[in-house]
């Protein structure tokens, strides 16, 4: 398993939007730490390295506070609307040796025989559900597409996973397909409207000046 990054935090102490917006403005993500039977604490993080850690899809964390690290997993993450700022963390203090369910993203390695002869590689399956040690929690679970021809799958069942990491999903559930390469024929099919099927625009003042006789006409009777 991959070594678990270190997280450096700072107990803090002010509450309040005004505080929590000062610190956001220095590059500091204000979260908690809680779990294990000890208290829940209001913490700092640099967001920077927060950001490497997201970005390097650890779920696992060593949080240092003070003398003291606790190992611990990324618990949520709240950014604002436009999906940008990270607004808070929260991390939950947990047993290396306690066994957790978690959900560990999909990644394809190599190029699909198929791909090579035209067709289409769609991985539809993002992410599986998975059973483990905390201490044991995978970053990603590699899906080999190498052999993978026009028109094959591979499953859930199939997944090469490591050991001691059960994969909770349905056996059965596509991962990932090869599709047949398309036509030109079916793409601009697809595209354009079939010949007969484009209607004329309507025209508002001719439209008005119809209704406009029919009136005339239902006066005059």
């Amino acid at each position: 398993m991959a070594e678990r990054p270190l997280i450096e935090a700072r107990k803090r102490g002010e509450k309040g939007k005004r505080t929590v917006a000062r610190l956001r403005q220095k590059g500091i993500v204000p979260g908690v730490i809680y779990g294990m039977g000890g208290p829940t604490e209001m913490i700092s993080v640099d967001e920077e390295r927060l950001r490497e850690v997201i970005e390097g899809r650890s779920r696992m964390v060593d949080v240092k506070l003070g003398s003291e690290e606790h190992p611990a997993i990324v618990k949520e993450i709240q950014y604002d609307h436009l999906g940008a700022e990270i607004y808070h963390v929260d991390f939950e203090r947990i047993n290396l040796s306690e066994i957790v369910r978690v959900q560990v993203p999909l990644e394809t390695h190599g190029t699909a025989k198929g791909a090579k002869s035209g067709g289409l590689l769609d991985l539809v399956l993002k992410h599986v559900n998975v059973e483990c040690k905390a201490g044991e929690i995978p970053t990603e679970i590699t899906v080999e597409v190498a052999d993978l021809d026009i028109g094959q799958v591979l499953t859930v069942a199939q997944l090469s996973v490591p050991a001691g990491v059960k994969v909770l999903d349905d056996p059965g559930t596509i991962v990932v397909v090869v599709h047949e390469p398309r036509a030109e024929e079916e793409v601009a099919a697809a595209v354009a409207p079939a010949a007969g099927e484009m209607a004329e625009p309507e025209v508002i003042t001719a439209r008005k000046e119809k209704e406009e006789e029919e009136e005339a006409e239902g006066e005059e009777k």
